[in-house]
């Protein structure tokens, strides 16, 4: 494509060079570029912009997109293109770089704080019980036809995005179900894009070492619903919102076109009318825009309830048959490192989760509280290099919930662990908690309200692993599917559910 065709019409403040070279791809990593392409300059620091810049330039690009006018920059033979938002001009770029594939795959975006990966995968169930192939695009990487394609971002940069889709439209695939982070929408990756359905799951905190406050993080996400769900190119495109959460009221106030609620209050248009949750799953009868429909799934508590509910309302909303909806719950094992089980020693439930943030932590241990669960010992901490505001409120949380904290290192990254742990240790503290540092007294530390400090997590695992009798479940926190530990600049191989399985071994317990 000519670059004067890419960039028509679209936010260019000046143009230093030929439009009429050949744009054979674009990219946004220098490393990734190859000769022909056109490269975003994307990143803030303005050393690491111009090193990008220079090695995207002798690589072979032959056009640059730059956030601000640097004549130095400019070479024989390349053009270079001055935008106010360079991300911007990407996503809309991207598009017709790949022809829009959104106007004809069936893109369902699935926004909020929690729950986001959980319901991709029940939605994608769904629509393939329907006889529909459905493509993920979100946290645990890009799939097509259960083939993984992309690991990185929650939401792709628009370029991975538009890539995928079309790579989906070429394979057949007419759904996709992407997570839609609120630093993707600020950053303009999904500005481009043609929903055919957006979700609102519910609101907590996080990210606000990015917005700054809950109402900048909130503003971020209702922008998905008010603007950019708006200008969809696709016919009477759809807003599925829990409506018993107070920032999702806010977001059915603000939407003007179709909107569907789901949640647990009767009144909501989709709703449970009855439920049970216990160990094994859940088994309800489901309201849906009038329709009742029968739901057993291994899933586990109340959280994934809801989880069922929005992915239930949106296939309503698109016209899914209530059988494919019951069938494709029933098949969902759920997200991978989602409440995940994990064998491990007889009569204890280890379960796995992403749980990294307050509202997350605060609603998985109350699941397990509310279904029955013996003692919950629960294994946590906090990452490093991110709002430190919600160390204290985790440590609460644990507290006040689990009958055990085991308080370890989360991805400490560049901070040191025993910094991030007295943070957590405060709302500890704060819930009643006596530290317990006797090895001696770890097996009865709950009776005594206390909790254990353990800043190496495979140890603090199996602390929690060897504590644990019949009846009891444990609960590790906060890394979920991830298999990598990030400790000051090193990524190291970790995961939590390879981790429980090596210990179970050892004990004699599980299987390896």
């Amino acid at each position: 494509m000519k670059l004067g065709e890419l960039l028509k019409g679209l936010d260019v403040r000046r143009i230093d060079g030929d439009l009429n070279v050949e744009i054979t791809g674009l990219s946004y990593d220098s490393r990734q570029t190859r000769p022909g392409h056109l490269y975003f300059s994307t990143a803030r620091d303005p050393n690491r912009n111009r090193a990008n810049i220079d090695d995207a330039l002798n690589r072979g690009a032959r056009a640059v997109v730059v956030g601000g006018w640097d004549g130095a920059m400019a070479r024989p033979a390349v053009t270079l293109v001055e935008s106010e938002r360079p991300r911007l001009l990407m996503g809309a770029a991207a598009s017709r770089f790949f022809a829009a594939p959104s106007e004809r795959v069936d893109l369902i975006g699935i926004t909020g704080t929690s729950g986001k990966t959980t319901t991709s995968y029940i939605l994608a169930s769904i629509f393939e019980a329907a006889g529909m192939p459905t493509g993920i695009i979100g946290t645990i990487g890009i799939f097509i036809a259960g083939k993984k394609i992309y690991s990185g971002l929650t939401t792709p940069e628009s370029i991975d995005f538009e890539s995928a889709l079309a790579q989906m439209e070429r394979e057949g695939v007419r759904h996709a179900a992407a997570e839609v982070s609120s630093i993707g929408i600020a950053e303009g990756r999904v500005d481009a894009l043609s929903f055919r359905a957006c979700m609102f799951t519910n609101l907590g905190r996080d990210h606000l070492d990015y917005h700054a406050t809950i109402e900048n993080y909130f503003a971020a996400k209702l922008r998905l619903f008010t603007e950019i769900l708006p200008r969809s190119r696709r016919a009477n495109p759809v807003a599925v919102v829990r409506g018993d959460d107070p920032f999702g009221q806010r977001v059915l106030e603000s939407v003007k076109g179709s909107k569907i609620s789901f949640g647990l209050d009767r009144s909501l248009d989709v709703h449970p009318e009855k439920f049970d949750a216990d160990l094994r799953g859940l088994r309800a009868t489901l309201s849906v825009l009038g329709k009742k429909i029968e739901i057993n799934s291994p899933l586990i508590g109340e959280i994934n309830l809801l989880n069922i509910l929005g992915a239930s309302a949106l296939s309503a909303a698109l016209g899914v048959e209530s059988e494919a909806v019951a069938d494709g719950v029933r098949r969902c094992p759920g997200a991978p490192g989602r409440l995940e089980a994990i064998q491990a020693k007889p009569g204890v439930t280890v379960l796995v989760d992403y749980a990294h943030k307050p509202d997350a932590l605060e609603a998985v241990l109350t699941a397990l509280r509310r279904i029955g669960a013996g003692r919950i010992i629960c294994v946590f901490g906090c990452g490093g290099d991110r709002d430190r505001g919600k160390r204290p409120i985790m440590g609460e949380i644990a507290g006040r919930l689990a009958d055990l904290p085991v308080l370890t290192s989360d991805n400490p990254r560049s901070e040191d662990p025993m910094a991030i742990i007295a943070g957590v240790e405060k709302g500890l503290i704060a819930a009643g908690r006596a530290r317990i540092a006797n090895p001696k007294e770890f097996a009865i530390a709950s009776m005594r309200g206390g909790y254990i400090v353990e800043p190496d997590r495979r140890s603090a695992i199996a602390i929690a692993l060897r504590i644990a009798a019949a009846g009891d479940a444990v609960l590790i926190a906060g890394k979920g599917h991830e298999d990598y530990q990030l400790v000051a600049g090193r990524v190291l191989p970790f995961d939590d559910r390879v981790v429980v399985r090596e210990i179970a071994a050892e004990l004699g317990g599980g299987q390896s």
